[in-house]
């Protein structure tokens, strides 16, 4: 399976460089991985926010594009309701371009309520707002011309000439409900859990409806991430450290109002930092066997909460070894 590093462009606690240097050492930090021999790295999205989160995606990968060869580029995830279809297409094939087909693009329907206010996007709309999305982006990319008349978009002659170097393009959906999972296969999308615990669990209710649809399982990938540091020891001190930054990013959603009210999702229990992984690089394998030995999982990122030298520590003694487990990623559907 294919390693990455999940990353976050997020001004920490205390963290008073402006803001082009917190832009700056993301692009170095992706020359790093794929020194270290990550085979990708993973940006997220989130708008409005205090801490100056990240919200706009494509041209950091597109900047990580130009200083690396190999590793493989994704947005995991990008939130598809804010964003229109066309304008997206248009992005992602130039992102691809720029990379020599490199990119994969996660969508996924958001969580925080005041990004869906300041958009004017209501959130009951999020699902039919990403799989249309998709669908446009799928057609953008596999069809010379066509007309679209959607529930929220409508095109006539849509004709998009600046196509991605991949053909079909990565698609992927990111979702942790049975509902949504089951339209992701149904779809024929990539998908991505980020629940890392429950992989079986969501594997099976995906590659159900990827049957259903008929098409086989095996030809798409399948993803989960979570966060994580290893350390040559594991000391009180360093539990405490890691402890507070896990606490520290999960205060962010907990302090937000998110849009899962009612729905019965947990956002806090189900968080993919809710079940880090950390300890000795013998810790983190033993956790983290359990889940992804054996799995079908195409793809494994880690979202990693310490030093440069616990990054280096995790590529040389954990990386390996989580490379051989489960299947090796899918480049095309077939």
């Amino acid at each position: 399976m294919d390693v990455i590093l999940a990353a976050t462009v997020i001004r920490q606690f205390g963290d008073r460089r402006p803001l082009v240097e917190l832009y700056k050492d993301v692009v170095d930090l992706a020359v790093e991985a794929e020194r270290l021999g990550f085979d990708g790295i993973w940006l997220s999205e989130h708008h409005f926010q205090d801490n100056q989160w990240c919200p706009s995606l494509l041209p950091i990968l597109g900047a990580i594009a130009a200083r690396t060869s190999t590793l493989r580029l994704g947005t995991n995830l990008l939130v598809a309701p804010y964003h229109h279809p066309i304008r997206l297409a248009e992005d992602v094939a130039t992102v691809d371009l720029l990379s020599n087909g490199r990119l994969d693009v996660i969508l996924g329907t958001g969580s925080i309520r005041r990004e869906f206010d300041t958009f004017a996007i209501a959130p009951n709309e999020r699902w039919g707002r990403t799989f249309e999305t998709l669908e446009v982006l799928q057609r953008s990319f596999s069809e010379e011309e066509f007309d679209h008349e959607g529930r929220y978009f409508q095109f006539p002659s849509l004709r998009m000439t600046t196509k991605p170097v991949q053909d079909p393009m990565p698609l992927w959906m990111a979702a942790a409900g049975p509902k949504t999972i089951t339209r992701a296969g149904g779809a024929g999308h990539h998908y991505a859990t980020p629940t890392w615990t429950k992989t079986a669990e969501h594997w099976e209710i995906y590659a159900t409806a990827v049957q259903e649809a008929g098409h086989d399982p095996s030809t798409r990938n399948f993803a989960t991430f979570t966060g994580g540091v290893v350390a040559p020891t594991w000391t009180n001190e360093q539990d405490a450290s890691f402890t507070a930054a896990v606490e520290g990013l999960m205060a962010f959603y907990a302090s937000q109002e998110t849009v899962f009210a009612g729905t019965g999702y947990d956002v806090m229990a189900d968080h993919p930092f809710a079940n880090s992984l950390c300890g000795t690089p013998d810790d983190v394998l033993a956790m983290a066997e359990k889940h992804l030995a054996g799995s079908q999982l195409t793809h494994f990122a880690l979202s990693h909460l310490g030093p440069l030298e616990s990054l280096q520590l995790f590529a040389r003694e954990v990386l390996p070894t989580i490379r051989t487990w489960g299947r090796a990623p899918v480049r095309s559907i077939i």
